[in-house]
């Protein structure tokens, strides 16, 4: 694949501390805490404004206050504020956007402009930018790149840039300045052999390199200001394919190509003279062919991405060459990476082991898998003390250190080896059956949803597992409870019931439960089925089975708002389940239907305005009516737990955050209906 490029975003010497990765499917770029001695770290929460589609080149500003990325589609290039905590508030797109899919970028060394290359006529467009993003679009050089462009890059002292395309001459330059482009270079004498789909300048600024997908793969020149000189010998060991990027490391003494044929990442000694001795191949080879390359800052990694799982692989490099591979990613990309670059703000992030669990009806009752971008592991030996009875619901705590099933109320130990010996019934038993559970966020309390009065009931927790039983609510909940949540920051707790209001909520703190607050002016139209706050707690969905079938509101410290209008398209059918995803960017609804297709869910796009339209549904649905839906704990997969086997379905979100190619079944699967399922994490 023909992708963007990515360089080091400092010279040597500055410590690196994140990772970003494109790749071809949501959320379209990933970026991970990153150490010199252990390599990955833990994800940094997604973008709220996603980029719109693949993302084919990634870069961080060289202050690493901002990170840029070029898109398939429209607006073709978008940038977001980068910080310690990750990912800021979208940069207003440009004014005037480039023509067409984005492929490569690259910010100037000194971060006052930046550069996109791509499809369509002029091939290259550039910016200013400063603290407040994209300013008004340079003129297009007088002399125009002859097509597509693939790459760009600047030179390290803001002096000219480069663009690689896809027509001869294959490889353009231009003189660069606070006015913008100046008039072309005179081509090389000894042209690329053909499309040139990476560039860059050395760190000196005396010599550029070019990547090809002809022999001999990779081309370099020596670099003045009157431009380019007579082309370096190439290497004596070539690549050994198509050459899709290059790169230097920052002090100028590698320069490192990702190719499509085995080793896949070839790398060199750099100097005055050009190429050097090959490095020995990395003893564990990427997966698949290298798309990109890129240099640490601080030149001691080196990593590739490709377009088979892990997709990036990442090596320590020092004097003597590559290193013993990095772990991957505890959390992979889904699918193919396209860019990777580095940067030197970030603070670290855990990195998670992540679980899915369904609740059902057959024995065991309970069945866990670990979840991955590959999506389902090996099931878990089932615990030693089975429940006694029906699963109707599961949660994991917070922390993952434990599992409650809902229905024959039964709670466990959990961790990445999976169930613990079973911890003591509550010494006050729970009135009827549970069909829904929640921890409170700080993981000090669990709250039930149950059938029989006083409707919902909550327990201190710690690591020994239920303490004394809180005292009932003032005002009970009046009806069958089906679903419970609690509000993010843990000063709230709903819950959904069989009788008119349908959901009922109350303060939460240390103490339990406080005085109820007002009923919504507007009521859901039946019996609440589910409920869940949105993440940033500003509002609350309940699902029910009466059109519209989702019925949301704005939640405040002052209880419910005025209820968001409903979707514009309504659910199939009667709302079994409800759950936001984490970053709040959409709500999905389990559904009933009694005949085919099933479908089993539905999702919108959810904002402060309420519900987007509608996403399409699954192309592979559900084979029976869902019953619960949950969103993975990175918001990258959704799962519906059903009537008929195989009882579980879970899809990717893809561009949009709609549904993916639905994942293969697991491979033992659950033991009759599911009625619940969620994911839950432990730290690495």
């Amino acid at each position: 694949m023909i992708g963007g490029k990515l360089l080091s975003a400092t010279s040597g010497g500055t410590q690196t501390k994140a990772i970003a990765l494109g790749i071809s499917a949501w959320p379209n770029v990933l970026a991970y805490s990153w150490s010199s001695s252990t390599g990955f770290g833990g994800l940094y929460s997604s973008p709220t404004s996603l980029p719109t589609s693949a993302v084919f080149g990634v870069k961080f500003h060289p202050e690493g206050t901002a990170i840029a990325v070029a898109q398939d589609s429209s607006p073709f290039v978008s940038a977001y504020p980068w910080s310690d905590s990750g990912f800021g508030t979208r940069f207003s797109n440009p004014a005037t956007l480039p023509t067409g899919s984005g492929r490569g970028l690259a910010f100037s060394p000194d971060g006052s402009a930046i550069a996109v290359s791509h499809f369509t006529t002029p091939f290259v467009t550039a910016y200013p930018w400063s603290g407040a993003g994209f300013g008004t679009k340079y003129a297009n050089p007088a002399t125009l790149p002859t097509g597509t462009g693939f790459d760009v890059d600047f030179s390290p002292d803001n002096s000219a840039v480069v663009i690689g395309h896809n027509i001869t001459p294959f490889v353009t330059a231009y003189p660069w300045s606070g006015s913008g482009f100046g008039s072309k270079f005179t081509d090389p004498a000894t042209l690329p052999p053909n499309i040139v789909t990476g560039v860059a300048f050395s760190p000196d600024g005396l010599a550029v390199a070019v990547a090809h997908p002809t022999t001999p793969f990779v081309t370099a020149y020596p670099w003045s200001g009157s431009g380019f000189g007579t082309k370096f010998s190439n290497p004596a060991t070539l690549p050994a394919g198509q050459g899709n990027d290059v790169a230097f490391s920052p002090d100028g003494s590698a320069i490192a190509v990702a190719h499509n044929t085995t080793p896949f990442v070839s790398a060199y000694p750099w100097s005055g003279s050009g190429f050097g001795t090959k490095y020995a191949n990395p003893a564990t080879l990427p997966a698949s062919g290298g798309q990109e390359v890129a240099f640490s800052p601080d030149g001691s990694a080196i990593a590739v991405t490709h377009n088979t799982t892990p997709f990036v692989t990442a090596y320590p490099w020092s004097g003597s060459g590559f290193g013993t591979k990095y772990a991957n990613p505890a959390s992979l990309p889904a699918i193919d990476a396209n860019a990777v670059d580095f940067s030197t703000v970030g603070d670290p992030r855990p990195a998670y082991n992540e679980y899915i669990a369904v609740a059902h009806n057959g024995t065991p009752y309970l069945t866990v898998y670990p979840w991955s971008s590959s999506g389902f592991g090996a099931k878990y030996t089932n615990p030693a003390t089975l429940p006694a009875g029906l699963g109707l619901g599961v949660t994991f705590s917070p922390s993952g250190s434990a599992i409650v099933m809902a229905g024959n109320l039964t709670a466990y130990p959990w961790s990445g080896s999976g169930f613990g010996a079973k911890y003591a019934d509550p010494a006050t038993p729970l009135p009827g059956t549970s069909q829904g559970a929640a921890f409170s966020p700080d993981e000090t309390a669990i709250a039930f949803a149950h059938s029989t009065t006083p409707f919902i009931s909550a327990y201190s927790w710690s690591g020994s597992g239920f303490g004394s039983k809180f005292s009932n609510p003032a005002t009970l909940p009046n009806g069958d409870a089906r679903s419970v949540a609690f509000s993010p920051d843990g000063s709230a707790v709903a819950v959904a019931h069989g009788t008119n209001v349908f959901v009922t909520a109350y303060p939460w703190s240390g103490s339990g439960f406080g005085t109820k607050y007002a009923n919504p002016a507007t009521q859901p139209t039946g019996q609440g089925n589910g409920v869940a706050f949105s993440p940033d707690g500003s509002a609350i969905a309940v699902a029910h089975p009466t059109s519209p079938y989702i019925t949301a509101y704005p939640w405040s410290g002052s209880g419910f708002g005025t209820k968001y209008t409903n979707p514009t398209t309504l659910p199939l059918d009667t709302g079994t389940g409800v759950a936001f995803s984490p970053d709040g960017s959409a709500v999905a609804l389990s559904i009933s239907h009694p005949s085919a297709p099933f479908t089993g869910v539905n999702a919108y796009p959810w904002s402060s305005a309420g519900f987007g339209a509608r996403y399409a549904a699954p192309s592979t649905p559900t084979t029976g009516s869902g019953r619960a839906v949950a969103f993975s704990t990175n918001g990258f997969d959704i799962a519906v737990s059903h009537a008929t086997t195989p009882f579980i379905s879970v899809w990717p979100r893809v561009s949009g955050g709609g549904f993916g190619t639905k994942y293969a079944n697991p491979a033992t699967l659950p033991n009759l209906e599911g009625f619940g399922v969620a994911f839950g994490r432990t730290q690495v």
